[in-house]
C-alpha cells in the first residue's frame, strides 16, 4: 500500500506545483462533496480511448480534502461489477433509465443545502450545470468541475477546473479499433486496479 500512497502523493505534489491549481489548494483539508456524471465522463473517456482509475481519483481527493461524500449518477445500465465497485469505493449511486442530469442537479442542491461543505466537485463537461454552479456560488459554496481539458463547455470554463490529464489517473485501452461515435456503455472496457 505504501507504493500506491507514494504514487498518489506524487500526483498531489505535482498538482501543487501547477499554477492552474493554486486556487484549489485554498480548500485543502476542508469539507468537500464530489458528484460524478458517469455517462458524461465515461463517454468522453471512450472518445479518447482511455479508462479512468476511479479508485485513484477518490484517493487523490481524499488526500487533498476532507471528502465528506461522493455520488455517482448514470442514465445507463452499468454492469453489476461496476456498480458493486462504486459502492465498495464509498459512492452512493443513482441510476435512472432516463436522463440523469435533472436528478443529479436536484440532489446536488439538496445534499449541499443540508451539509457543511466548503467546495463541491462536479464531474461533467455539460454546460447545463453552470446554473447549479452559479446557484451554489450565491450560497457561498464554490464549485470545481472535473473532466478532460478540451471537452469542458465554454459555460464552465470560468469556474475552477480539475483536468484528468493533470491527475494522471488515465490509462490506455488495449484496443485495435478506433473508438466509435455511438457508445454502448455496457461494452466499454472499464478496468479497476486494486493494490
Amino acid at each position: 500500500m505504501q507504493d500506491k500512497e507514494d504514487y498518489i502523493n506524487s500526483i498531489v505534489e505535482s498538482l501543487q506545483q501547477n499554477p492552474s491549481y493554486t486556487r484549489h489548494f485554498d480548500y485543502r483539508g476542508k469539507n468537500v462533496l464530489m458528484f460524478l456524471d458517469l455517462s458524461n465522463i465515461l463517454c468522453r473517456a471512450h472518445d479518447y480511448s482511455v479508462w479512468i482509475d476511479i479508485e485513484d481519483l477518490v484517493y487523490i481527493f481524499s488526500t487533498l480534502y476532507n471528502l465528506k461524500g461522493h455520488y455517482a449518477y448514470t442514465s445507463t445500465n452499468l454492469s453489476n461489477g461496476m456498480i458493486n465497485f462504486l459502492y465498495n469505493t464509498g459512492f452512493i449511486v443513482f441510476q435512472s433509465p432516463f436522463d440523469s442530469d435533472a436528478i443529479m442537479g436536484y440532489t446536488i442542491c439538496n445534499i449541499v443545502g443540508e451539509a457543511d461543505v466548503d467546495l463541491v466537485i462536479i464531474g461533467t463537461h455539460d454546460g447545463g450545470f453552470r446554473g447549479i454552479s452559479d446557484q451554489l456560488a450565491q450560497r457561498g459554496v464554490p464549485v470545481a468541475f472535473l473532466g478532460f481539458r478540451e471537452m469542458f463547455s465554454s459555460f464552465l470554463r470560468s469556474g475552477l477546473l480539475f483536468c484528468f490529464e493533470d491527475m494522471n489517473v488515465l490509462s490506455s485501452f488495449k484496443e485495435t479499433q478506433e473508438p466509435s461515435t455511438d457508445l454502448d456503455i455496457d461494452n466499454v472496457k472499464l478496468q479497476v486496479r486494486s493494490e
